[in-house]
């Protein structure tokens, strides 16, 4: 016989390994929602939607206007309003069965570990540093799985992080300076871009939530290019976090704030403009250029010395890489390469660095002759 349970999840219990048994561990499950930006916003739509029971939401922002082309869970109807009020009252209309849990003082270092504890899955769209690798270090000492998301102009990535699997900080083991890495309010965002990330976040969950998960992984998405990738991760031995002998092992406020004097950022930039990477290149003793770009890149534009290492090749060759002292990063905007270049600082190669801007800014600004794309 229908009822409106069958009824409202019948196309989504259909699918392998999902069924009745698969819904009612969503409906019995409890993700926490760390941000409801631009990421979020997708994310917990399609969280309620499927039928997740509980959702936190942890966001301590209020809704401003320039947030409503890509954070579609508020309106103009909410600005000035507390996120979490407004995605609230987005959700439940959504999903009235929906049990939420609003946090509106975000995520702090003093409430992060007894938060996280509460929840089986964190789902992280922080927008910045600070946040992220709080979230990460309490989800590692938690024992519980994350999955991150992050943006950038056209292009995006998803973290699935399960424990003692790889964590967060096996693949960035020291947070950067901030003011390296540009913001989507410095750089821009496509709406959409932010919509396909959330949603996979969304998808990820899920399949931890059905078990269908079991190891680590980070997925590249290039929105603008049409194109995606899969990187598998595992766990390791030297992280700080979940290492042998790790030296995380409790929320330190002091940690969530960028040290220069970081050893591991201390011995090499984590990056630099084009104009220095000329001046490096062009020296008696140069560092090595690693091109992470795809073939078909390489065939419309390349700088002549290059070695051509795909990103999606990196964690298979990166130990090529460890003879040279100095190492330089380059892509077609910076994105992939700082990607790159933060990986192979977690496997100690410090004196590795991203080329800022990537190969077309080294056409705008060192050799015009350089076809763009």
């Amino acid at each position: 016989m229908s009822s409106p349970f069958h009824d409202l999840y019948d196309r989504q219990m259909r699918l392998p390994g999902h069924g009745e048994v698969g819904q009612q561990r969503l409906r019995d499950a409890k993700v926490l929602l760390v941000g409801v930006g631009g990421l979020g916003s997708p994310a917990a739509l399609y969280l309620a939607a499927a039928g997740v029971g509980t959702l936190g939401i942890a966001d301590p922002d209020t809704v401003e206007l320039s947030n409503l082309h890509r954070q579609i869970l508020h309106s103009t109807d909410t600005l000035g309003a507390p996120k979490t009020v407004s995605a609230a009252e987005t959700l439940s209309t959504l999903n009235p069965a929906l049990h939420i849990t609003l946090h509106p003082e975000g995520i702090q270092a003093d409430n992060a570990l007894e938060l996280i504890k509460r929840y089986d899955v964190v789902v992280d769209g922080a927008d910045n540093f600070a946040t992220r690798f709080l979230v990460a270090d309490a989800c590692g000492l938690a024992g519980k799985p994350l999955v991150h998301g992050s943006v950038l102009k056209g292009e995006g990535q998803v973290g699935v992080f399960l424990p003692k699997s790889g964590c967060y900080r096996c693949l960035y083991p020291v947070m950067p300076d901030p003011a390296t890495v540009p913001t989507c309010g410095e750089a821009g965002v496509l709406g959409a871009t932010c919509g396909v990330i959330g949603s996979w976040m969304a998808a990820e969950t899920v399949a931890i939530l059905l078990k269908q998960r079991t190891a680590s992984k980070l997925l590249l998405i290039d929105v603008a290019g049409g194109s995606s990738k899969s990187l598998g991760l595992s766990a390791d031995a030297h992280c700080p976090l979940c290492g042998s002998a790790p030296t995380i092992v409790s929320i330190n406020p002091n940690r969530y704030t960028f040290a220069c004097s970081s050893k591991i950022m201390s011995e090499a930039p984590l990056e630099i403009s084009v104009e220095d990477a000329r001046r490096l290149l062009s020296q008696n003793n140069p560092p090595i250029l690693v091109d992470v770009r795809e073939a078909d890149e390489l065939a419309i534009c390349q700088i002549a010395g290059a070695q051509h290492i795909p990103l999606s090749e990196i964690p298979e060759r990166w130990s090529g890489l460890s003879a040279h002292a100095s190492v330089l990063v380059i892509c077609h905007h910076g994105g992939r390469s700082m990607r790159a270049t933060q990986f192979l600082r977690s496997k100690g190669l410090s004196g590795v660095t991203n080329i800022k801007g990537g190969i077309d800014a080294w056409a705008l600004k060192i050799d015009p002759k350089l076809a763009r794309y």
